[in-house]
C-alpha cells in the first residue's frame, strides 16, 4: 500500500538556521553571509524554510505547495515553485547543474544537501549564538563560534553602514533596470485538465511572439527556437545565454470549458530577476482581446527599461469564434511540422476555418503559407501550389493588410516568376518586414531575392539576421552554410552545416552542401558518404537529388547519377522541380554542352526563377571561360 507523504509541522518563524557560510533568521526573512544580507520574499522564504526543516531528505512538490499556499488560493503552483527555487538558488549562489545546496529530484521534488544547525529562539547574547545540535546527519563539529566580544562592535557597525549603502544601491538598481534589447517568449505550459491541448498553449505562445515582434524596437526570438525549451528544466540564465537574449517571458495556460486562464511573468535573464507577473482569465471568444492585453502589458514593462513606454497596437480588438480560432491554431501547429503529411493537415484545418468564417484573415494567411512551402516537401507542382498561395494571400491582405505572413507569401510566389515579377517580390518583402521586422521567415525568404539579384554579400548578412532571430532553425543554419560555401568560406560553412545536422538529424540538405565542400577539398569518399546520406534523408527534394547526382557523377558513380537524372526530368515534366537542376548532373558527368543547353533553355523560361541564383553553386565555375556561359550570365545580370 502506498502511504501519503508525511505532513510537516507548521513553520516556526522564530528559528535561526545556520548552514555552510549562511545564517537565516526566519522571523526577518534575512539570509546573511558574513557582512552581506539578502531579503527573501515570502514564497522563496517559505520554500527554503521547508527544505531547511528536512535537510538531506526529499521534500516533494506537493509538500511545498501545501506549505507555500493555502487551499483557497488558485495560482499556477508549478510556476510558483520553479520561480521560488530559482530565487533561492540565486541568493545562495547555487547551481542546478552542480548543486551545492538544492538538488532537484526529477519529477518528485527537492533535497537540501548541506547539514543544518538550528537555534530554537532568536536571542541576542553571544553565547546563545553558538550553534545548536544539527538536524540531519553531519560530520561537522558541534560548536562553532559566530560572535566573540565587544571588540567586534565597531567593525560590525561599519559592516552595517556598508550594507545600508549596498541596499540603497540595489534598490536604486531595481528601480532602474538595465535596458532590455532582446526577449524570448518560452512555450507556455499546458496545464489544462483536458488532454491534447498543447496546440492551444503553443498558439497563444506564437501570438505573443508575433505581437511583440512587430511592435517593439528590439530582437524577439522566433517560435522555432523557443519550442526546444518546452520541457526544459534549465535555469533561466542559461536559456537566456543560449538564445542570446536579456529577458524571458514564461508562464502557463489553463483551458476549461469556455474559459481560459493565462499566467505569465517577465524575468531579467541576465540575473534571473523577476520583473513583473500577471494572471488573465477570459471567455474563449475573448481570447484574442486577452492576448492583446497581455502583449500590451509586456511591451509596456519592457519599454520602460528603454526609457520610454512602448505599447502593442491593438490588432485583435474583436471577438473571435472559438471554433474558428481552434482550427487556425491546429493549422499552425501542423504547418510547423514541415512535413508533407503535416502540411496536408494544416491546409485542411485552414480550409475548415475559412468555411466557418469566410472573413477571417489569419486563416487565409495560414493557408497561403502552407501552399507556398508545400512543393518543397512533396511532389506537388510548384505552379499549381503557388497559384493557390497567391489567391489565399491576396484575400488575407484584402481583409487585413497588416498581416506580414500574407505579404511574405506573396513575395515568395513572385520569386518563382522572376522575369516579370521581381519588383513585386521586392515590394512585398519590404512590406512584410515593415510590418514585422522580427519575422525570421521574411528575412530568410528575402535572402533568396538578394541571391537572385546577385547581391551575395547582402544575402549573407540578411540570412545572419534571420539566424539571430531564430538561432535553432535547422533550415536557416543549413541555408547560411550553403551561402558560405558559395563564397568559398568552407570552414565557416561547416560550422553552420553541422549545427543544422545537430538540430535536425533528418534534414538532408546540409549533408549535400557538405558533400560539395568535401569534393572541392579533395575528399571524394567523404563526399560520396554525405551525398548518399542526404539523399536517404530527403529523397523527395529535387535540389537534394540534383546535388547528390552531381557528386556521384564527379566521383565516377555514373549509373547512379543517370538514374537520378531520369528522376529529375520526370519531376520537371510534372512541374515539381526547377528546370535548372539537370544541369548539375550533366556537369558532374562531364557533359558540359548538355549542361549549357539546359542553362540556355532555363534562361528563356518566365517561371521557375530562370538562371537567377545560379551564382550560389560553384558547380558551374568550370564554365566561366566559355563564351556561351558568359553571354548567359551577362543577360541574367542585366
Amino acid at each position: 500500500m502506498t502511504l501519503p507523504p508525511p505532513k510537516f509541522p507548521a513553520i516556526d518563524m522564530g528559528k535561526i538556521y545556520r548552514f555552510a557560510e549562511f545564517e537565516l533568521k526566519s522571523s526577518e526573512g534575512e539570509l546573511r553571509n558574513g557582512g552581506s544580507s539578502i531579503h527573501l520574499q515570502e514564497k522563496p522564504l517559505l520554500l527554503l524554510l521547508s527544505l531547511l526543516d528536512h535537510p538531506q531528505g526529499l521534500v516533494t512538490r506537493d509538500q511545498l505547495r501545501n506549505r507555500m499556499w493555502d487551499s483557497e488560493t488558485y495560482v499556477d503552483y508549478e510556476l510558483g515553485i520553479n520561480v521560488a527555487v530559482r530565487k533561492v538558488r540565486s541568493a545562495l549562489g547555487d547551481s542546478a547543474e552542480n548543486p551545492r545546496f538544492i538538488q532537484t529530484v526529477a519529477k518528485k521534488g527537492y533535497r537540501f544537501l548541506s547539514p543544518v544547525y538550528v537555534v530554537p529562539t532568536a536571542v541576542d547574547s553571544p553565547e546563545a549564538i553558538i550553534p545548536a545540535p544539527v538536524v540531519g546527519p553531519t560530520s561537522l563539529p558541534q560548536r562553532r563560534i559566530w560572535g566573540r566580544s565587544l571588540v567586534f562592535v565597531a567593525p560590525a557597525a561599519g559592516a552595517l553602514i556598508t550594507l545600508g549603502i549596498l541596499v540603497v544601491h540595489l534598490r536604486a538598481r531595481s528601480n532602474h533596470p538595465a535596458p532590455i534589447h532582446s526577449i524570448a517568449v518560452l512555450p507556455l505550459r499546458n496545464l489544462s485538465p483536458e488532454p491534447g491541448q498543447d496546440y492551444f498553449s503553443d498558439g497563444i505562445t506564437e501570438d505573443l511572439i508575433t505581437d511583440l515582434a512587430r511592435s517593439l524596437p528590439l530582437r524577439v526570438i522566433s517560435r522555432t527556437s523557443v519550442m526546444r525549451y518546452r520541457q526544459s528544466s534549465e535555469p533561466i540564465t542559461q536559456i537566456a545565454r543560449e538564445l542570446g537574449v536579456e529577458a524571458v517571458v514564461e508562464g502557463s495556460v489553463v483551458r476549461s470549458g469556455d474559459r481560459v486562464a493565462v499566467t505569465v511573468q517577465l524575468i531579467d535573464g541576465r540575473e534571473d530577476r523577476h520583473l513583473w507577473a500577471q494572471r488573465y482569465e477570459r471567455r474563449l471568444n475573448d481570447l484574442l482581446v486577452m492576448e492583446t492585453e497581455l502583449s500590451q502589458e509586456i511591451a509596456t514593462q519592457v519599454g520602460g527599461t528603454l526609457g520610454h513606454g512602448h505599447k502593442v497596437e491593438v490588432t485583435h480588438s474583436a471577438a473571435v469564434n472559438p471554433e474558428v480560432n481552434d482550427l487556425c491554431l491546429l493549422g499552425r501547429h501542423f504547418w510547423n511540422k514541415r512535413t508533407e503529411a503535416g502540411l496536408a493537415k494544416a491546409i485542411d484545418y485552414f480550409q475548415q476555418a475559412i468555411q466557418r468564417d469566410p472573413n477571417y484573415a489569419p486563416a487565409y494567411a495560414g493557408l497561403a503559407n502552407a501552399y507556398v512551402i508545400l512543393p518543397s516537401y512533396s511532389s506537388v507542382g510548384r505552379e499549381a501550389s503557388f497559384t493557390k498561395a497567391a489567391a489565399a494571400a491576396n484575400r488575407a491582405i484584402q481583409l487585413d493588410d497588416s498581416l506580414a505572413e500574407a505579404h511574405a507569401a506573396l513575395a515568395f510566389v513572385a520569386l518563382n516568376h522572376w522575369a516579370t515579377e521581381s519588383q513585386e517580390a521586392e515590394r512585398e518583402f519590404h512590406r512584410a518586414l515593415e510590418l514585422n521586422p522580427n519575422s525570421a521567415t521574411a528575412h530568410h525568404w528575402f535572402t533568396f531575392y538578394l541571391i537572385f539579384s546577385d547581391r551575395m554579400e547582402e544575402a549573407t548578412a540578411e540570412l545572419e539576421r534571420a539566424r539571430q532571430l531564430d538561432p535553432f532553425s535547422a533550415i536557416i543554419n543549413a541555408d547560411e552554410g550553403h551561402l558560405l560555401y558559395a563564397a568559398g568560406q568552407f570552414e565557416a560553412a561547416k560550422v553552420r552545416l553541422r549545427q543544422a545536422m545537430e538540430l535536425a538529424p533528418d534534414l538532408g540538405q546540409p549533408h549535400e552542401t557538405l558533400a560539395l565542400i568535401d569534393l572541392e577539398e579533395g575528399r571524394g569518399p567523404d563526399a560520396i558518404k554525405e551525398a548518399r546520406e542526404g539523399l536517404d534523408l530527403d529523397s523527395g527534394n529535387p535540389r537534394t537529388i540534383a546535388e547528390a547526382g552531381y557528386v556521384l557523377a564527379e566521383t565516377g558513380h555514373n549509373a547512379e547519377a543517370r538514374t537520378l537524372l531520369v528522376d529529375l526530368n520526370d519531376r520537371i515534366r510534372r512541374g515539381s522541380a526547377f528546370p535548372i537542376f539537370p544541369a548539375f548532373v550533366y556537369m558532374g558527368l562531364g557533359e558540359r554542352h548538355r549542361a549549357l543547353e539546359v542553362l540556355t533553355q532555363t534562361a528563356a523560361l518566365k517561371v521557375g526563377g530562370g538562371l537567377q541564383g545560379v551564382v550560389q553553386w560553384r558547380i558551374f565555375v568550370p564554365l566561366k571561360s566559355d563564351p556561351r556561359y558568359q553571354r548567359l550570365l551577362a543577360e541574367y545580370q542585366q
